[in-house]
């Protein structure tokens, strides 16, 4: 979070309506900082509906991937072994 050089992404299949004060509220007592929180939405920005979590996630980071297409490098820290 503190590197200049990097987008700091919060993703969740957590539902946008259930959750994000819940998450917002942790991000802030852990004094967290992130570029983007991304939650589940009950209709995407196309007006489409994720049939699963793993659908939202891979529509959102192939976005993301068009988006900054000049990246030299992507990580991501999955807290979910089967995913």
């Amino acid at each position: 979070m503190k590197q200049k050089d990097a987008l700091t992404v919060l993703l969740t299949g957590r539902s946008e309506a259930g959750f994000a004060e819940l998450i917002g509220r942790m991000i802030k007592s852990k004094q967290l900082a992130f570029d983007l929180v991304c939650l589940k939405p009950e209709v995407g920005p196309n007006n489409q509906r994720f049939a699963s979590t793993m659908k939202f996630k891979q529509n959102f980071l192939d976005d993301l991937m068009r988006t900054y297409r000049e990246a030299d490098e992507i990580r991501v820290y999955e807290d979910r072994v089967k995913q």
